[in-house]
């Protein structure tokens, strides 16, 4: 894309995997960042883990328990989070689900490049 060209699509038209039970996944790449879109059923949860990208979280619907080194951080729908490179974190989804944008920069090696730490 450095050549000045836009690429669009939809979540709609990804993969859907799960890597976890009750957390559904759809992910793409740019030049520079990889963008997971999850869907998490109630009080599912995605384990502590840990990978050297920055992480940046924007809920868009329902509402999640952030663990991270600090503690317990609840967001809530139209909240936002950055967790630093190496910083060990996991995300619980509340009684009505979640869905929620994370954004990692500077982008992974594969949708699997991360360490669960649990």
């Amino acid at each position: 894309m450095s050549d000045g060209r836009a690429i669009r699509g939809s979540f709609g038209a990804l993969s859907v995997e799960e890597p976890f039970p009750g957390v559904r996944r759809r992910t793409f790449d740019s030049e520079g960042a990889t963008v997971n879109e999850y869907g998490f059923e109630p009080g599912a949860r995605f384990p502590l883990h840990r990978h050297p990208q920055e992480q940046i979280t924007l809920v868009q619907e329902g509402d999640v328990e952030v663990t991270i080194a600090s503690g317990l951080a609840h967001l809530a729908a139209g909240d936002w989070m950055v967790v630093g490179p190496d910083v060990e974190h996991g995300i619980t989804a509340g009684d009505r689900g979640a869905r929620i944008l994370a954004i990692v920069v500077p982008r992974r090696a594969g949708a699997t490049a991360y360490m669960v730490v649990e």
